[in-house]
């Protein structure tokens, strides 16, 4: 699902009605030095002088060198179910909740989704666990996941992010019970029953955002945000996330191992070099064993660890993570009707 959508639109081409009602907003600041001199002026848009009386819908007027753009940003699956837990992944409709509440809040007819280019698209699924402490569990392996570019820090309460700050890609696990608590008690979220709070404490999150320096690239490549399907965004969130969770948890086994590295490898002996730097890796840890092992060598081991089945996960823990990766990835909940028959 599409948890987060934000969208811009050059005021040029917009009414000069609501061209003439955001200038209107707009003030100016000014940096002066000590002398007096202007060294610099920026423009910025006054939210009190607008009518907003639309719960977690956000907008401002941001400008580069030569424009000014009307931004909206909001989560399509609040605006439209009051909650973010299940959503739609289609970025037109997306696109059209967005228009329809920020219509109605800024008092203006906006013009259609093709006329607005996207900024930053949050990709969202949801896992169901045996139990809370399973989640929990889950958070603490992904924790481990920070060899490559994927580089895992704590967030607050029960989250895990990697490459916090990226304007290309980034990523957020989290526990999703506990943050549905919150927000009905901040009253920021209403109307769930006894059984979905119960059960949304066994869900896991996985979040990929696509930041501004993805969709620039999309652009520069000929890509059209709208022709974005339900598929390409799946694959964009496996792609991200897949590489931490190997596909084959039964190579635990160290003779099996040794087995699926002959299968990838170019020669049995770069298999066996690849199942000892495996064993160096359980020995030893992550780090030290890096350091021993020649940079080249250490590379073309690991390329060979992971075709074999290991993620990242089990590399940097130097032990097969005991969660299958058919639950991770492959088997995403979409609804509350399927998380009842799951659950």
């Amino acid at each position: 699902m599409i948890d987060w959508m934000t969208l811009r639109i050059d005021l040029k081409v917009v009414s000069p009605e609501i061209e003439a009602r955001f200038r209107g907003a707009l003030g100016t600041v000014t940096s002066c030095s000590a002398s007096g001199e202007v060294q610099w002026r920026k423009r910025f848009l006054d939210l009190d002088e607008l009518r907003s009386d639309s719960t977690g819908l956000f907008w401002t007027v941001m400008r580069d060198a030569n424009h000014e753009y009307l931004t909206i940003g909001a989560s399509p699956a609040s605006l439209e179910h009051n909650n973010n837990v299940f959503g739609s992944g289609c970025v037109l409709h997306c696109a059209e909740q967005l228009l329809r509440v920020a219509s109605v809040a800024l008092e203006s007819i906006l013009p259609s989704a093709a006329f607005w280019s996207c900024r930053r698209l949050d990709i969202t699924e949801n896992y169901l666990f045996g139990s809370g402490r399973e989640v929990k569990q889950w958070l603490r392996a992904l924790m481990t996941t920070d060899s490559g570019r994927h580089k895992g820090s704590t967030g607050e309460g029960d989250t895990v992010l990697w490459n916090k700050g990226s304007s290309l890609r980034r990523g957020k696990a989290y526990h999703k019970g506990p943050q549905l608590h919150y927000l009905i008690k901040k009253k920021k979220t209403l109307d769930f029953s006894d059984w979905q709070l119960e059960v949304s404490d066994r869900l896991g999150r996985l979040e990929l955002t696509l930041g501004s320096m993805w969709f620039r690239r999309f652009y520069e490549a000929g890509g059209e945000w709208l022709k974005l399907t339900v598929a390409e965004l799946q694959n964009q969130h496996i792609d991200y996330f897949g590489r931490m969770w190997g596909g084959k948890i039964e190579v635990a086994d160290m003779g099996k191992l040794l087995e699926e590295l002959e299968k990838v490898a170019p020669t049995k002996g770069q298999a066996k070099a690849a199942h000892a730097t495996w064993a160096l890796i359980k020995s030893m840890g992550w780090s030290l064993t890096r350091e021993t092992v020649p940079r080249a060598s250490w590379y073309r081991h690991l390329k060979y660890l992971r075709l074999a089945g290991l993620s990242d996960a089990d590399l940097c823990a130097g032990n097969v993570i005991p969660f299958k990766r058919e639950i991770i990835i492959a088997k995403p909940i979409t609804s509350w009707a399927e998380l009842r028959l799951a659950a």
